[in-house]
C-alpha cells in the first residue's frame, strides 16, 4: 500500500526524498506535522487549518503506511532457517527471500523484522543478501 484516501481531504501517499531533503532541519511536532502537510500536498499552515477530526485522520493514514504489513504465509514458509553451519546454496536463498521482504517492507522495518525471525541475526541476513546480489550479478553477466 503507498497511499490511502483520506476523506475530506484526498489522498495521502509518504513524502518523497526531496520532501524528506527539506523536513532536514525540522524537529519534533514541527517535522511531524510537515510530513503530514507534504503526505497530502500541502503546506503546513494549509495543514493547520484543516479540523482535528481530518488532521487525526491523515495521522492515522500515516501510521498505516507506516507499520509493517503482515507478511503473507506463503513468504514465511517459503524458507525453513535451520540451525548449524549454512550452505552457500542456502544462503543465497535466504538473501533472496530476504531482499524480497526487504523489498515489501516500509523504509527502517526491515532491521527489527530481521531481529524477530528466529536463528538468523542482522550481520547474517546481510552476509545472505550480499551473496544473493553477487550469484544475481553473475547470473546476469553469463
Amino acid at each position: 500500500m503507498i497511499e490511502i484516501e483520506v476523506e475530506g481531504v484526498g489522498t495521502y501517499r509518504l513524502p518523497n526524498d526531496w520532501q524528506y531533503g527539506r523536513l532536514g532541519r525540522m524537529r519534533g511536532e514541527q517535522r511531524h506535522t510537515a510530513v503530514l502537510a507534504f503526505g497530502c500536498g500541502m503546506t503546513v499552515r494549509q495543514f493547520a487549518k484543516l479540523p482535528p477530526d481530518r488532521q487525526q485522520a491523515v495521522h492515522r493514514a500515516y501510521l498505516t503506511l507506516m507499520s509493517p504489513p503482515e507478511p503473507e504465509p506463503a513468504d514465511n514458509d517459503a524458507v525453513a532457517l535451520p540451525g548449524g553451519r549454512w550452505s552457500t546454496e542456502l544462503k543465497v536463498r535466504v538473501g533472496c527471500w530476504l531482499m524480497h521482504m526487504k523489498s515489501t517492507l516500509p523504509r527502517g522495518h526491515f532491521g527489527p523484522w530481521v531481529e524477530k525471525q528466529p536463528g538468523l541475526s542482522r550481520s547474517m541476513a546481510m552476509q545472505c543478501m550480499a551473496l544473493a546480489r553477487a550469484y544475481q550479478h553473475r547470473r546476469q553477466a553469463a
